[in-house]
């Protein structure tokens, strides 16, 4: 039809867009089509590349950029901020600090287009594009728009699927704090259940033991050193009839310094604090305090997941997520039947 030449196309809303150099003289092009690779797998596995987001990131190669040194160069807009000498390890720090964070990586940074502070304002409320989908552009085929704008916690007037809808349509992700607690079992294995996952997903994730023995052999570790995933024990194998505890507790403290430390510095996307309830309930680490120290230095999309038996309710209330395990019937209390390899270790 001669009419649809003059018509402008039409483009869902996206949030920021990722040029890679391919074309220079500074690295080879096929290492710019690995790290496009990469990070598109990093986008896929948090929902940056939902059409219906308003957070999507596009991340295109493109022609030499005209730096020709220090290859190869990633840039990031709208904020404008310039990398260089980009590895996969770098990609990685770029996309979680950057990307998800909003905090640009100064140490890989050479060129900002604007001065620290100054650059433009990212939140997709501001934006143009983002008026088009709150109109219902956001909404795909055989979707009903119950007409909310944002998910607001607490809101049971809503139905389930306009919950839904609205919790889509918003797109909001952050790092998670999630408690498993109670008497029943299963807490720990619902929390690999979930690292299984994220590591299915290319996450990178992580596992610190506060009460088991540090040189226990479950078959969740083996599973572990096989699948390369980040797992350490800081206990001494502490049990219910134990009556020195004094060990116990110095490796807890140890153990939380670890736990710290990896927190900030270990780049992970799921962690796992397994017992780490204990600590807290026997007061051996403050409650408060740790939760004061997560609220100032947890990266804001790592996955926090704690086990353990006796949650205090001051970590019930910061958390994200909590399930508590409920024991109905168990095999040695009704029919005498011992813990078997592959079940319970």
């Amino acid at each position: 039809m001669a009419g649809s030449e003059n018509t402008p196309p039409s483009m869902r809303p996206y949030g920021r867009q990722v040029f890679i150099c391919v074309d220079g003289d500074c690295a080879a092009p096929e290492v710019g089509k690995r790290l496009q690779g990469r990070f598109m797998e990093l986008a896929r596995a948090h929902g940056l590349t939902s059409l219906r987001s308003p957070h999507r990131v596009k991340c295109a190669l493109s022609g030499c950029l005209g730096v020709c040194a220090g290859g190869p160069i990633l840039v990031v807009y709208p904020e404008g901020i310039w990398y260089h000498r980009v590895d996969e390890a770098a990609l990685e720090r770029i996309f979680r600090e950057h990307i998800l964070g909003g905090q640009p990586v100064v140490d890989l940074a050479f060129h900002r287009l604007y001065p620290p502070g100054q650059e433009p304002a990212y939140a997709p409320e501001v934006r143009g594009d983002q008026e088009r989908a709150d109109q219902g552009e956001g909404v795909g085929p055989g979707e009903e728009d119950p007409g909310v704008g944002a998910f607001v916690p607490g809101q049971e007037a809503l139905s389930a699927e306009a919950v839904r809808v609205a919790a889509r349509r918003a797109h909001r992700k952050k790092g998670l704090v999630i408690v498993n607690t109670g008497a029943g079992k299963g807490k720990t294995t619902a929390a690999l259940g979930v690292m299984t996952r994220a590591w299915g997903r290319k996450m990178r994730v992580g596992v610190l033991q506060f009460l088991k023995h540090e040189n226990a052999r479950f078959g969740e570790i083996r599973a572990a050193e096989r699948m390369e995933v980040d797992w350490l024990g800081t206990g001494d194998g502490w049990t219910w009839t134990s009556r020195d505890t004094d060990e116990t507790e110095a490796r807890a403290r140890r153990g939380w310094e670890i736990a710290q430390e990896r927190i900030v510095n270990g780049g992970y996307d799921v962690l796992v604090l397994d017992e780490f309830t204990y600590p807290l309930h026997y007061g051996w680490l403050d409650t408060e305090a740790v939760i004061a120290w997560l609220r100032a230095h947890k990266p804001p999309m790592l996955h926090l997941i704690i086990t353990g038996r006796y949650a205090p309710q001051a970590l019930i209330d910061h958390a994200d997520l909590v399930t508590e395990m409920r024991e109905i019937k168990h095999p040695l209390r009704e029919q005498g039947i011992r813990a078997q390899p592959g079940i319970e270790f």
